[in-house]
């Protein structure tokens, strides 16, 4: 054999494996299923699967129908009585609510769309309820009868509202007196979704329970209970509140604490000598009157703490006393923004209560504080250990609950001020342990 031939015959191997690669490697491919998924997606679900979410839908309006009742029987609702389900959808709670007061009592399946509000006459009609009444609401008005209403019931709502205060002054002013507002919605703690309220109307922003809180409180309404026992839903939040027997009119806190005497409060926050070098002040209500005074006595700049479990927008600020100028910053998750430099005085008037991030600011507190420095709390005295949640809604909290989340992110307890009102207490802490803390010479 000639060497060209052996050559030839030597190399057909090698060409066809080269050329035999691609196949090989388009063989190892994985199988192309989009084909089975998309006719699988066309003809639809089976029946098995169509008969289990059937199933998990039935156990789901169960449960929620379950909830319901012991919710409604937690505010004492019954046979007889008058009940409105605010934003009522397509009715699944208004059925429940209808076989809870029988026939007796009323329903108003409220809702801002005339044919939600349509086809809630038709099924109630189809369901043989002629206690269920529907009503065509606005965005800002309920639109029901004045003092008529026992329970004013929401579920996942109040999100919703663009108008917040006009429909809780409405909701106010439904109800009889001694009648209840329940609200059920998410999130639990403080708000995430900052967005304008008018934007709220059309799209699911979720609420925070803090907002809720204090827009109600703030109309009138009682902050009666937190009853998420009754509805066991994962970061869900149940809040009742009561319309004040014997309040005529809505609009300001039925709980509202005692006024401060200012001066005298004044001079147990003086510096015991000197002058306070970089005050950091969380503050609200009346208490904020006293930043004025002692920021006359501070040589450096201050600083005003906005709390998120406040703050309802994330620009919104309380106003400051005339003539106080001082830069704001606003806490995300229990963090502000305090800057480079130390501070040596931190007032929480009448705020520290509100506290849901307590940790994390605390601990950042105690990171900027001079050795020297102090902290001062004034706050509202809770005659039992609240819940810290429950502490926050009721806008008060007991003097040794304070002390131990204060001892927990490092700081000593020094003393106990005078009570500035009968219903507040004072207690000073500091970084280092407890010597022999001198009082303000006014006070002495």
């Amino acid at each position: 054999m000639s060497r060209n031939r052996l050559l030839c015959w030597m190399l057909i191997p090698l060409v066809t494996g080269v050329f035999a690669l691609p196949t090989l490697a388009a063989e190892a491919k994985p199988p192309d299923h989009s084909a089975a998924v998309a006719e699988k997606r066309d003809r639809g679900p089976t029946e098995a699967e169509r008969k289990k979410r059937q199933a998990e839908r039935r156990k789901q309006a169960e449960e929620r129908a379950e909830s319901l009742r012991k919710l409604m029987q937690r505010v004492g609702l019954g046979p007889g009585a008058v009940v409105a389900d605010v934003g009522a959808g397509k009715g699944q709670d208004s059925w429940v609510l209808a076989d809870i007061v029988g026939p007796e009592g009323k329903v108003y399946a409220e809702e801002i769309g005339q044919e939600k509000v349509d086809r809630l006459k038709e099924e109630a009609k189809r369901r043989q309820l002629p206690q269920v009444q529907a009503i065509l609401g606005r965005a800002d008005d309920p639109c029901l009868p004045e003092a008529s209403v026992d329970v004013a019931y929401m579920r996942h709502v109040y999100h919703h509202f663009s108008k917040p205060r006009e429909m809780l002054r409405h909701l106010w002013r439904s109800l009889k007196p001694g009648g209840y507002l329940v609200v059920v919605d998410r999130h639990r703690g403080t708000l995430r979704d900052w967005v304008p309220r008018e934007a709220r109307a059309k799209k699911h922003y979720w609420i925070a329970e803090t907002t809720v809180v204090r827009e109600a409180r703030e109309e009138g309404f009682a902050f009666s209970d937190c009853a998420e026992d009754c509805w066991p839903a994962e970061d869900q939040f149940v809040l009742i509140f009561q319309r004040p027997v014997g309040v005529e009119t809505p609009g300001g806190d039925p709980d509202a604490p005692l006024p401060l005497p200012l001066e005298k409060t004044a001079r147990l926050l003086a510096p015991t000598s000197g002058t306070y070098r970089r005050p950091v002040f969380v503050a609200l209500g009346q208490a904020r009157q006293l930043i004025g005074s002692l920021m006359a006595q501070a040589s450096g700049p201050g600083l005003d703490v906005v709390l998120e479990e406040w703050a309802t927008q994330k620009d919104e600020r309380p106003p400051l006393p005339p003539g106080v100028e001082l830069p704001p910053v606003l806490t995300e998750n229990g963090q502000a923004e305090l800057g480079p430099d130390p501070v040596d005085v931190v007032f929480f008037l009448d705020t520290y209560h509100l506290l849901f991030h307590h940790q994390t600011l605390l601990a950042q507190l105690h990171e900027h504080l001079t050795p020297d420095g102090r902290v001062y709390v004034l706050d509202r005295r809770a005659e039992e250990n609240l819940p810290r949640r429950e502490a926050s809604h009721r806008r008060k909290i007991a003097p040794e609950k304070v002390k131990q989340e204060m001892a927990e992110a490092g700081f000593y307890f020094w003393s106990e001020r005078p009570a500035p009102a009968a219903d507040r207490f004072l207690l000073v802490f500091g970084k280092r342990p407890p010597a022999e803390e001198v009082p303000p010479a006014t006070t002495r």
